[in-house]
Formats: C-alpha cells, structure tokens, sequence
C-alpha cells in the first residue's frame, strides 16, 4: 500500500472520529433525568433533536428534548372498550349542574341535532395527555422551526397577557398547527403522537364511557372548584393544570381552551359511523350549519371559559384555517398505540 492511500485513509478515519466525537459532545451536553422515560429513550430523543434541528442553540435544544420528554411523561394511557357515543339524553327535570343519568326519564342534553343519535363505539387503548398543550410547548415548537410567535404587536404592547403566559393553553391559528405540532413530538419521541379523534376525546372525557355529564373530578359543575366559572365574567384562560383532574387524570377536558380533535365534521357522520375505531369522515364535506356560510370545518370538543358550561358530548366546529390567532382554539396530543409508553 503506498503512502498517499495510507495517508488518506488515516486522514479519513480522522474525519470520522471528530465527527462522531462532535456528535457525543453534543448530545453529551443535553443532560435530562426522568422517574419515567427510560435513558436509552432520552438518548434518542436527544439524537433526534440533533439530527432534526442541528441550526438552534444550544439552549433551545435543550428545552425541546425536555418538551419532548415531558410529553412521554404526561401521558395517560387509556384502555380500550365499547362505549354509547353522543348525546345519550339527560333527566328532563335534572339539576343542571349535578344530574344523574336515569334512562327512563330522558330529553336531550344538547341543542344540536348532529350531537346524535347515540351509536355503539368500540375503541382499542390509546394514551391521551393529561394536559392541553400550553403556551410554552407550542412557542418552543415555533422556535425550533424558525416560525414567528403568535401577535407579535399584541405580545411587544401586552407582554404579560394571560395569552402569553407560558403555563396557559396555547392558541392556534390552523387546525394544522396543532397536528403538526403532535407529528413533531412524534418525531422527536419515535413514538405515534397525533391528535386524538373526537370518539377517543369523548371516551376519555367520560371516563371510558360512562353515563356521566362533565369531565371534572366528579362529574359535577362546582363554580370555580373544580372548573373555571368564567362565562360572563373574566375570559382569561387558567393554567392548564388549574383545579382537581377527572378520575382518569385528565386536566381541563371540561372548561378552558376549547380543543382541536382530527377529524373532519360531517353533521350526519353519527348515522353511519363505523364501530371500529372511527376516524370521522375521510375527506372534508361542504356543510352548512346554522348562521354559517357553507364552508368545510373541523371537530372541536370541550368548551372555552368564554363559552356557558357545556356537557361532554357536544360537538363543536371551526374552519380549519382561521384568518387571525384565536387564543382560546387549543389541543392536547395522543398516541396511537395500544400499549402504554410510560
């Protein structure tokens, strides 16, 4: 072998031993702990953010692999089971913030016809968060992307609006902000994140389907106990983890962003929903709703602390791509496996 080629090759693996050692110094430098996620997954997590964001600082790195690791953390995973979803009827005489399902004395519970009818829904597990994704997640998602942060004259005028505050749920200006933001997690995580379905957000909401009304801590509306009673009043948004959880752990499903769920709205889709797993229409439709322009929407579900307090079943509707930032149009991520990934 002669001396150029032994030279090259030394000067090659050279190469190739400064940049695996660039490659460990830098993911070395991420120092993350958690009870839950395992250090091999940190580790890939921290590769993943070196591979997808090699351009950010340091300092954004870092919080982004937290978010990532968090997001594992925060998952409550929920076994699958057969439920009677949409508006399954509430007693016509009921105390409207404490009622108690009794199937012989039954009237509606909502106002809109395409809450029903009821249908027999079989769900596999899924694992949902216990949160809303807040403020902060979503401006470190922004970031990492090189994507300006939401009312940036609004932000300069008003820095300490509840609308920026960093434990508040995010607003969203597209549905697709927020399916991209959980796709993103998703890819940091190499696990399924994505939006929930509106079938899983209600299964969830009703603790694995039960005759319940409101997804607080015992399915009761106790003013500013154990949700926000802020519907005429004070509009703000609470931090996400504000008042007692629901018996599965979830935070907020009841009362505060309302929240983005994947599937497309079609008003008839609960006549002819498949049993399995249903994903909500496959394309979007053109509807017309009441007082509304003939325009293809989204699901939404929950309710907003601008909105009177409304019961778990309801289905509410948005345009995808809405004109300005609407800070109280939020989301909360699932994972679409069935096994728990915490």
């Amino acid at each position: 072998m002669n001396n150029l080629l032994v030279k090259s090759l030394f000067l090659a693996s050279m190469a190739t031993s400064l940049l695996l050692t660039m490659a460990c110094s830098q993911s070395e430098a991420l120092e993350i702990q958690s009870e839950v996620v395992s250090p091999d997954k940190i580790n890939q997590i921290i590769a993943n953010v070196e591979r997808l964001h090699p351009d950010i600082s340091d300092e954004l790195k870092q919080q982004v692999a937290e978010i990532a690791v968090k997001s594992i953390e925060n998952q409550i995973f929920v076994e699958g089971g057969s439920f009677d979803m949409g508006d399954f009827g509430m007693p016509c005489n009921a105390y409207r913030d404490r009622p108690v399902y009794d199937p012989n004395d039954i009237c509606n519970s909502t106002i809109n016809p395409y809450d029903r009818p009821v249908h027999k829904v079989a769900l596999d597990s899924f694992s949902m968060s216990k949160y809303e994704t807040s403020v902060y997640e979503f401006e470190h998602f922004k970031l990492a992307h090189h994507q300006p942060l939401p009312e940036p004259e609004f932000r300069k005028d008003e820095p300490d609006h509840w609308m920026f505050k960093p434990d508040s749920p995010t607003g969203t200006q597209k549905w697709q902000e927020a399916k991209d933001y959980c796709l993103w997690i998703g890819q940091l995580t190499e696990k399924k994140f994505d939006l929930p379905t509106e079938a899983q957000w209600e299964y969830a909401a009703r603790d694995r389907g039960k005759y319940i009304y409101y997804a607080t801590n015992d399915g009761t509306l106790k003013d500013n106990q154990n949700f926000p009673r802020t519907a005429f009043q004070k509009v703000e948004l609470l931090p996400v983890d504000s008042f007692p959880p629901s018996p599965l752990g979830f935070y907020h499903l009841q009362s505060n962003a309302v929240e983005w769920v994947n599937d497309w709205f079609d008003p008839d889709y609960y006549k002819h929903s498949p049993e399995h797993n249903p994903q909500g229409p496959e394309k979007p439709i053109t509807v017309s709703i009441k007082h509304r322009s003939p325009n293809q929407y989204k699901v939404l579900r929950g309710g907003s602390t601008s909105w009177s307090p409304n019961v778990v079943m309801r289905r509410a509707t948005e345009k995808p791509d809405l004109q300005v930032h609407a800070p109280k149009y939020g989301f909360r991520c699932a994972v679409q496996e069935t096994n728990t990934i915490n």
